[in-house]
């Protein structure tokens, strides 16, 4: 059913490497989250409406793959101050060393915790990459695949 709503649009390859993505990465979140019987499963297409801030997602879980472009930025919990994210302060001032944020590479699987993830550290400080722009100032599009563990 996924897949049926974007068919016209993806190369057959495509489709089924993203088919064979929902079947792996759904048993592995399975595994990762046994308490929970619900996984939301979402292809989308990111472009200018990307999640540029700094922020904590509030469900369990989410298993995240990015198939084209740059992909989701992290960063370890003693690089944030806190109550500018909390509090909704400066984008800019969240993060207190820039070198320290990672990006995921185009193509892995990255399974983050969420603020409601039942045990251990609150959920994982991230956001979506810069924007990028092809030469004539168009946007690229993201094809991005989520689990999401409400």
């Amino acid at each position: 059913m996924l897949l049926r709503k974007v068919r016209m649009v993806l190369p057959e390859d495509l489709q089924q490497a993203i088919r064979q993505d929902v079947i792996e990465i759904g048993e592995v979140v399975g595994r990762l989250c046994p308490w929970s019987d619900t996984f939301d499963f979402k292809i989308e297409v990111i472009g200018e409406n990307s999640c540029s801030r700094w922020h904590r997602d509030n469900y369990c879980a989410r298993a995240i793959v990015t198939y084209n472009s740059v992909a989701t930025v992290y960063t370890p919990d003693d690089n944030v101050n806190f109550w500018e994210l909390e509090n909704c302060g400066v984008n800019d001032h969240i993060i207190k060393d820039p070198t320290r944020v990672v990006s995921v590479p185009v193509g892995d699987v990255f399974f983050m915790k969420g603020n409601k993830f039942p045990c251990g550290p609150k959920g994982l400080v991230h956001k979506s990459p810069e924007i990028q722009r092809h030469y004539n100032g168009l946007v690229v599009n993201r094809l991005v695949l989520k689990v999401d563990v409400p």
